[in-house]
Parts: structure tokens; sequence; C-alpha cells
């Protein structure tokens, strides 16, 4: 764990020495310094000793209970809590012996209560009336607990707009422990609170004349000051780290999972941990104690905890340029300052072309075009040298290694996710309706089977012509510099008769899924989970394609360095520790060894990706700007084809 927390120290160490040559060491990856805790149940509530001894409240089938574990994560006792509910919050008593909840007993009420952990009994400390229906998050201060609690029980879905819902009556209360005497702290709009480290309480607040605010209460005076503003509402639930310096949140519509920022420039947004509840659930939370962070992952459903400090990174911020649609693939960040900057790929490619130094990473898609010119311009930094990047190839498929290495051996990019699109085919109603759709079938069997399909047969299929015409395009651009011959002609000539069913491929309206028997599917983002948006019943076949393109079209996403970047090496430290963690995983589909259950769809896929070929995009204007209109028109295709000709024997000269 020291080599974590000194990483960076130690890289610019080792760069210093070096006279100018990269050298770059490897943090420790975020699996070996995250415990997983042996809980059975949803998560409710949090609280930790500084020896390592974790408390949580746990609701199941049977109940609320508490949970008691050593710093392994292995249980130790536990204690159900009959008769109690609606448990939101915990604090323990520093010597571990006392651990304060508010929960209803047998009762429409909330109390504040204290369990001795030694006896297992439950004292009485405050009732709270009908003041509150719900206690969100308990803070101990000295001798006052501060409550921050709601005055309704949430029912149904909530939805996290832009701006906070207050309907649910948030509240604010202060109760004295040496006399169970509570009093409203009349903060109009209080959404949450937690402790900030250094004796003081963070209020997030919204004021009518300010917005939403971050407010820090000294209750030694009852002061409070204003420490930082936000530009609208983006969280509830938060926990403050680094001495009451930095925030640890995760939010709605956030790809990157719990992130930390600090208060004096919360844009620039630290990740921390991929699989946070949050994008899921509204209601999620974080808790950090002890320098430890907790939260329930959301692929185990366990609690998981972390020391912060093996995890975040000091580094220089690293300039990451992205095109905005590749937001939902954003890989994990290490723990490192990445400032993000959303450009159009034009833009993008330019700069890279350019040698521009206003950015140290990019993150491109072999989808888009440029790619190639990039690879042999020599303006990227060769990654080489960089640690685990040629055991990291070796577990990947020999394509990915060979659309990352230019002619003369240097590996220009670090491919981090990959996908392709498939055709879910559901086989039993297929087989019901006489229809033979078979893995593999060539795009001329299938024209010729859509073509024949009845009326009836019309409103079992979903999908996007477009979604076949690019895949089989996009192949046929990757194997061929020229449309001369009948090759084109013939797929052009092919998905035109798609598009003369585009209706039947693409019906109106909602989709029967009683009766829904194909349809195509994109698979394979980052993280690599298979959702298959929950079709039951369906197998994972291989989208259409020409005989003479029997590959099937895999997508990479990929990061590059600057080879004029002011912060390579922080740059190149990031992709070590990236590599490093990646490594960890089992479930990338690009890897050989991704393990599948014999018969599964993710054994199907899987050997759809190995069955797979990186095509990179040629520039847009070739054809891809006007296809579609030329298909759905009268054009003669064998004009078009010599246009197409035009354009791509000036693009490939260019």
């Amino acid at each position: 764990m020291k080599k974590g927390r000194y990483f960076y120290i130690f890289c610019m160490v080792v760069f210093l020495a070096a006279c100018g040559q990269e050298k770059v060491e490897p943090g420790v990856p975020l699996q070996d310094v995250t415990t997983e805790y042996e809980t059975k149940g949803v998560v409710r509530a949090v609280a930790s000793l500084k020896d390592g001894t974790v408390f949580a409240v746990t609701v199941g089938l049977s109940g609320y209970q508490f949970d008691c574990f050593d710093g392994e994560g292995k249980g130790i006792w536990s204690c159900p809590l009959e008769g109690y509910g609606n448990i939101d919050s915990i604090i323990t008593a520093e010597d571990g012996k006392t651990i304060y909840f508010v929960g209803q007993k047998d009762s429409i009420f909330m109390y504040l209560f204290a369990f001795h952990t030694d006896t297992k009994q439950v004292d009485e400390l405050c009732n709270f009336g009908v003041d509150i229906a719900r206690a969100r998050k308990i803070v101990l201060l000295d001798d006052k607990m501060y409550i921050m609690g709601q005055k309704k029980m949430r029912t149904g879905s909530f939805s996290n707009n832009a701006d906070y819902d207050f309907s649910l009556g948030e509240t604010l209360l202060c109760c004295s422990m040496e006399d169970g005497e509570y009093s409203d702290m009349e903060f109009e709009y209080p959404i949450n609170i937690a402790e900030s480290g250094k004796g003081t309480l963070l209020i997030l607040a919204y004021f009518p004349d300010e917005g939403y605010c971050f407010m820090e209460y000294n209750p030694k005076d009852g002061s409070a000051k204003q420490k930082a503003k936000l530009d609208h509402y983006k969280f509830d639930d938060f926990a403050v780290c680094n001495n009451g310096n930095s925030l640890i949140y995760d939010y709605l519509g956030n790809s990157r999972g719990l992130v930390l920022a600090d208060f004096d420039n919360l844009e620039l947004e630290v990740d921390l941990y991929m699989d946070s509840l949050i994008a899921v659930v509204s209601d999620s939370k974080v808790w950090y104690e002890n320098s430890r962070v907790y939260l329930e992952d959301s692929s185990t459903q366990k609690l998981v905890g972390f020391p912060l400090d093996d995890v975040q990174k000091k580094n220089r911020t690293v300039r990451l340029i992205a095109t905005s649609e590749l937001s939902f693939v954003a890989p994990y960040g290490c723990g490192y300052a990445l400032e993000r900057q959303e450009e159009d790929w034009d833009k993008i490619a330019l700069k890279v072309l350019a040698q521009d130094q206003d950015y140290d990473l990019c993150m491109g898609s072999s989808s888009y075009a440029r790619g190639l010119a990039m690879r042999d311009s020599d303006v990227l930094c060769p990654l080489n040298d960089v640690p685990g990047i040629d055991e990291y190839f070796d577990r990947c498929f020999p394509y990915v290694r060979e659309a990352a290495t230019t002619e003369s051996g240097e590996i220009w990019m670090l491919p981090f996710s990959a996908n392709l699109y498939t055709m879910l085919v559901h086989e039993e109603r297929a087989a019901q309706q006489g229809l033979n759709l078979h893995n593999n079938m060539t795009f001329a069997e299938f024209v010729q089977f859509v073509q024949g399909l009845s009326e009836k047969e019309r409103g079992m299929f979903y999908m996007y012509p477009k979604e076949i015409g690019d895949d089989v395009l996009r192949k046929y651009f990757g194997h061929y510099t020229s449309v001369q011959g009948e090759k084109f002609l013939e797929y052009m000539e092919g998905l035109r008769a798609l598009y003369q069913k585009e209706n039947l491929l693409n019906p109106p309206g909602d989709v029967n899924q009683e009766i829904l028997l194909c349809t195509i599917e994109l698979v394979g983002r980052f993280p690599m989970s298979l959702s298959y948006m929950g079709r039951n019943g369906f197998s994972v076949y291989s989208i259409p394609k020409g005989e003479d393109l029997d590959k099937n079209s895999v997508t990479l996403y990929y990061l590059a360095v600057n080879k004029k970047s002011k912060y390579k090496e922080e740059a190149l430290c990031y992709l070590a520790d990236l590599i490093a963690y990646l490594m960890k995983q089992d479930e990338l589909l690009i890897f050989k060894d991704y393990k599948t259950e014999a018969g599964s769809r993710e054994e199907q896929t899987h050997k759809l990706f190995e069955n797979g070929e990186v095509f990179f995009a040629i520039d847009e204007d070739v054809y891809q700007k006007d296809y579609v209109e030329v298909l759905k028109s009268e054009q003669p295709l064998k004009e078009y084809a010599e246009e197409v000709e035009r354009r791509l024997q000036l693009y490939l000269k260019e």
C-alpha cells in the first residue's frame, strides 16, 4: 500500500533521474487495496473504528440487523434488530462500545437510539415525534447530534432533474445528547450534511438568492459561512475528506462511478471507484471514515472499502480530449486528476496532426476517420515501454495488438474498450414460424430472406437498415481501395432492397416484446457488461456480412499520448495504472481468456469478438454522408459508384 501512496513522488524522481527518458512504474491497482465485506442484504448504513472494525446496518427478508466485520472483511457478529426499521445512518462512539442510530421501533415515530455492542441492548435517547419521518444522515459533534431529516417518506420512483425535489420536507435538527432535547436549525432548504473532519458540520442547502451552496457550521459558536457553490443541483449524498478540502460523491448519469473533487475546483472530478450504485439508484450512499471510503458495489451488491490515500494520485492535471459521444465509454481514471475537454472529432484530429501542446491524452475510436493518419504521422508518443502493455496485448486477440501497432513496431495507442453489432434471434419463435434464420448468414442470404417475409412476419423484426449498411460498408472500405468492379454495386443493391423494407425492419411505435423475433444490438462497451436489455430467450448471431468480408467488425476505443505534451510523464503513468487495473478485470471481451459458460450468450458474444477485425473508418465525405439518401432515391447506383470512386482516390492521395 505504501507503494500506492508514494507512487507519484516515486514517478517524478525516476523521471528526473532518467534525463528525459520516460520510465514508468504502475501504482497498486484498485482491486488490490479494496476489501469486500461479507454483507447479506442491502447496506443501509456504515460506520468504522480506527482499528479497521466496520459496523453496518443491512436489511433483508428477515428485516434489519447490525453486522460487525474485522479489517479483512470477515464477519465477527450479527444482531437482528427485530421490530426496528427505517434506519439510514449510524455513528459509533470512539471506543466502539456504542452505536447511535435513528429509526422506528414498533411505532410511526422516529427515535434516536443507542445500541451497546457488548450487551446488544438498545436504549431510547430521544423521540422526534411527528417532526421527521426519516433520518437520512446523522452527525455527532461534541455532545450534539445533527439529524438530516425528512417529514415525509419517499414513495415510488425519484427523479433527479436539474433541481432538487423538496416536496419531502427536508429539515435539519440538532439534538442535545445530554438531555435529549432537540431544535430546528432553521435552514429553509437543507439537502444533506457531513462531518468535515475538523470539528465542523458541512451542510449542502439551497438558498433562493444564492442557489446551491455548501455551508460550514461551527457548533462552538453557532456561526455558518459559505464554503463553496454549485452551479446546479448535482447530488444529495456526499462525504468530506482530505481534512475538509475535498468531497466524495456520485450522481445519476455519471458513467465514471464514484468521484472526488476539491472545494476550490469542483469542476475537476477525480475517479475513485468504477462500480458505484448511484448510476442505477438515486438514493445510493457513500461513507468516509478513518481514511477509508465505503460504498455498496453495484455488480456484487456487497459493501466494499478502500484507503483513499492508496487510490487518489497527487498528479499535475492531465488534459484529456474526447468527443461527447465517448462520454459513455470514458475509462476509469485510476485516481488521477483528468481534465476532460470535449471537442468534435474533426477538431481533435487536427489538434493531434498539428502537434498542438494544449492536450496530453486523446481518446478516439476506430469508427472515427483519420485514425490511420494519426497512426502514420509520428505525432503520438510510443507506448512500448509502458509497464504491463505487452502482457495486456498478450491477453487480447491478435487483431487488437495489430491495430495498435505501426509498421515499424511502435505501439501508438492503448485500446481500453471495444464493441460490435450483434443480431439477437429468438430461435424458438423463428422455428415456430418456419423461418430459416441462422448464424453467420451472408449479406446476400439475409437480403433474400427479408424479401421473402410475409406481412405478418414483418412485425417480428426491429432493426435499422443503417446498422447493417454501416457495418458492411466499413468492412468493404477496410479491405478495398477502389469501388470499381461488381462487389460494391452488389452490396449497394442489397442495401437498397433492405431500405425498401424499412418499415418492416424498423416498425413504428413500441416493439411488441412478446412476438419480437430478431433485433440488432450493440454490445461490449466499457465497462464490458452484457445487458442485452433483458431479452430472455435470444441467441447471439453475427450481423450479416459479405462472403469476402467474413470477419466481424470490432470498434476499438483507445487512448493515445501527445508526444509534445507538457505532462507526458503523468499521462504515461496513468496508462500504466489503467493497464494494471484492466489486467485485474475478468470481463473484457477482447481478452482471449474471457470466462464464459458453455452455450451462454456471453460465450456466443465472445466468439464473435474472437472472429473479429478492426476496420479504421475513412472520411465520411467519401460515402457516409449521402449513401442513405442515394439508397432511398432513384439515382442509378453505378453513377453513385463512379462518384464514390472519385472521392475515394482523392482521399487516399491526401
